[in-house]
Order: C-alpha cells, then sequence, then structure tokens
C-alpha cells in the first residue's frame, strides 16, 4: 500500500492542534471509522492516515461550508485564494462577510473563512495580523501555494456533518472500530470561533464519552471536572506543557508563557509513547 503523505490544515485556527500533531498521532490506536466532532481547522484529519469511513463536524456554519466548498467549487475557490493579497483591507472585507454571511453566496463565505484565519493576528477572528518584517505574507503566500488538489482528494471521500458533537459520537460509535479525536472549544472563554460553550456543554460531553463503546482521545485544559471523570471511569491521561501560541500579545506576559494540554482516553497512553 502507498504510503499516506500528510498535508497541511488549510487554515490555521485559534485552539487548533498544530503544535501538538505529531504527539497525538502517535497515541491514535487502529481503527475504521474515525469522528472529529469540533473539526475548526483538522490538522490532525489531514495529518492522519485515512481509514474506511470518517467524519468531520462543526456547528460553525461557516467552517463547515468552507470544506463543503473545497469538494464542491474547488476550482473557483481556489482561483479567488490565488488571487487574495495579504492587506488590511483585505481582511475587513473578509470580516464583513463574516459577520454577515446571509448576504454572501457560500464561494464568498469560504473566501471569507479561509482570509478571516489565515490574516488574523496568531488565528484570532477579528484582529488583522499586521507585519513589520514581513514573515506573515511570506506565511500566507506558501499556504496560498498549498491550497492544491492534495486537499480536494482528502475531502472527497469524507462524512461532512453539522450537528452536535455528542450526536455526532454517538451516531459514529461501533465497538472495535470507532475512534473519536475530540477537541472542544475552551470552556466559558469567546476564541472568535465559538461562543458560550459551557461546563453544562463540557459535562454532557465527557457524559457521552462515559458511554460510548468505541475508543477516544480528549484534548482539553486541566479542570476539577475533568479529573472526577477521570477517577470515576478509570480513563488514562497526561499532562504536556506546551508554549501559549499568542504569548506576545497579551500585556505583562512573557514571550515563553506556558499552558497545559490534557489528553485523556479510554485505552491506554503514557508519556513512553511519545
Amino acid at each position: 500500500m502507498k504510503k499516506y503523505k500528510p498535508i497541511r490544515a488549510p487554515v490555521s485556527y485559534y485552539g487548533g492542534k498544530a503544535n501538538l500533531v505529531s504527539t497525538i498521532l502517535k497515541l491514535i490506536p487502529d481503527h475504521k471509522i474515525y469522528t472529529e466532532s469540533f473539526f475548526g481547522s483538522g490538522v490532525v484529519f489531514f495529518a492522519k492516515k485515512p481509514v474506511e469511513s470518517e467524519v468531520i463536524n462543526d456547528k460553525n456554519d461557516l467552517i463547515i461550508n468552507f470544506y463543503e466548498q473545497c469538494i464542491s467549487n474547488f476550482d473557483e475557490l481556489k482561483l479567488k485564494i490565488e488571487s487574495t493579497l495579504f492587506s488590511r483591507s483585505t481582511y475587513t472585507v473578509a470580516m464583513s462577510i463574516w459577520r454577515m454571511p446571509h448576504l454572501f453566496n457560500k464561494i464568498q463565505q469560504a473566501w471569507a473563512f479561509y482570509v478571516a484565519c489565515n490574516q488574523g493576528f496568531s488565528s484570532h477572528i477579528g484582529s488583522w495580523g499586521m507585519d513589520k518584517y514581513g514573515k506573515r505574507v511570506k506565511a500566507f503566500m506558501n499556504k496560498k501555494l498549498r491550497f492544491d488538489e492534495s486537499l480536494l482528494k482528502r475531502l472527497e471521500h469524507t462524512n461532512i456533518e453539522s450537528a452536535e458533537a455528542c450526536k455526532v459520537i454517538k451516531a459514529y460509535d461501533i465497538e472495535g472500530d470507532s475512534f473519536h479525536y475530540v477537541d472542544p472549544p475552551y470552556v466559558d472563554t469567546n476564541c472568535g470561533h465559538y461562543e458560550g460553550y459551557t461546563i453544562a456543554d463540557y459535562k454532557r460531553l465527557l457524559d457521552t464519552l462515559s458511554e460510548i463503546k468505541g475508543k477516544f482521545l480528549l484534548s482539553s485544559f486541566p479542570t476539577d471536572i475533568l479529573d472526577e471523570y477521570i477517577q470515576k471511569n478509570g480513563w488514562y491521561s497526561i499532562q504536556l506543557t506546551k508554549t501559549k501560541t499568542a504569548a506576545k500579545a497579551k500585556l505583562g506576559e512573557p514571550r515563553t508563557a506556558k499552558k497545559i494540554e490534557v489528553l485523556t482516553a479510554n485505552y491506554p497512553i503514557s508519556l513512553d509513547d511519545l
């Protein structure tokens, strides 16, 4: 069998796991059915080897529309992206579409999502990533070059859902065959992509993961709630310390500010696996 060549995710997304993807890949068990119920930029999906059945899901309509347009109108979207400059005015137009998507067609919405993510400061949507040294311009140019047929090929046999995450996990859960990668939003924060993801939502997700027959790997912050579920269900977890992506943006915070990521699974994982 031909070896799979991983591709880079087409968008950069705040809260995405680009800095953890190599670690996550080492912890993924064999499976035939794959779900990613909080898809976002999909860095894990694009990096992992395809399997028989794959499901990507997100409740944000602009996210799902982007990937749908990548499949159904790839050439038109590619031309529009290729002609896009890295500029504040471009970003302003994209944000206007982002805020009032119902006034624009599906291609325009997909383009706006691409620009909003890839030209935003530290991948935050809402603030343009001004660059004094030209690094952001070069990075955007490289992203445009990578928007090619490999993206279409990776997506064309994928099931695309736009539903509540717990419903998707339950619907595609089969013992021995399913693996669910779960990367929910940070609780009670607004990252520009998700709003209003509450503690109740998080508990509902953990309850769902407690009941499934397949395997899951959950990415999250450390919390007392998570610790409670780990103890109650006998789950496995490891903690990783990473540098904050947007550390430089916060007043008074050192450039090397750290955050702790917790990876939790219902199958054995350990730091020795990494």
